[in-house]
């Protein structure tokens, strides 16, 4: 037997690798989805190196495209990360002037109810002046008002002496039949129950 040189051998192992390694000799099959990315990819770089060779004047064209598309991309990233941040600010700016409305203390409601009044909407004044009622009662420490209170709830807890918890129910009355109860009020009327109103509340004696 005539022994094999180490080259040899050496060589001839080079040659088996380099021929299984090949594709036709993959014994694991890739996914589809795999192999045919991989077949784009290949065609792809195929046909930048063929059109790199083939016709340079070209091949700076279509790279000189590009580096404008993805100048377009970041230029438009920019802009809507720019748009966004600025309608964030937007907001955040225009939150405090919501909140700088007008503060709605007893004067405003009372000052409402006058006006939604003078619009024949004399039904709805009613509810409003009372809660300005409710509010200078509040104030004066005569009545812890709440706006889930209605105003049957206030009349019985407020704090009055004299004839002015009478007056507070009677008032209360007033309201309900007409707010409520559907009967007629004119503005003489509600301009009478609002000076009624307007006369000062004394507290209950201790």
């Amino acid at each position: 037997m005539v022994p094999v040189p180490r080259d040899s051998t050496a060589a001839l192992r080079a040659v088996l690798d380099s021929v299984f390694a090949a594709p036709a000799y993959r014994w694991a099959e890739d996914p589809p989805l795999l192999r045919m990315l991989r077949e784009w990819w290949h065609r792809l770089t195929g046909w930048v190196e063929a059109l790199r060779f083939g016709n340079p004047i070209a091949f700076r064209f279509f790279i000189f495209a590009l580096l404008i598309l993805l100048v377009l991309v970041l230029a438009h990233g920019a802009w809507t990360v720019w748009h966004t941040v600025r309608g964030a600010a937007g907001a955040e700016e225009a939150e405090p002037a919501t909140e700088r409305r007008e503060p709605r203390d007893a004067a405003w409601y009372f000052a409402e109810a006058d006006r939604v009044a003078g619009q024949g909407r004399t039904a709805e004044a009613l509810q409003l002046a009372f809660v300005g009622l409710a509010l200078t009662l509040d104030a004066q420490g005569l009545l812890r008002y709440h706006a889930s209170k209605t105003p049957a709830e206030c009349a019985r807890e407020a704090r009055l002496g004299g004839g002015d918890g009478e007056r507070l129910r009677a008032l209360v009355r007033a309201l309900y039949a007409h707010a409520f109860g559907g009967w007629p009020l004119g503005l003489e009327d509600y301009r009478r129950w609002r000076d009624d109103m307007a006369r000062p509340w004394h507290a209950a004696a201790h």
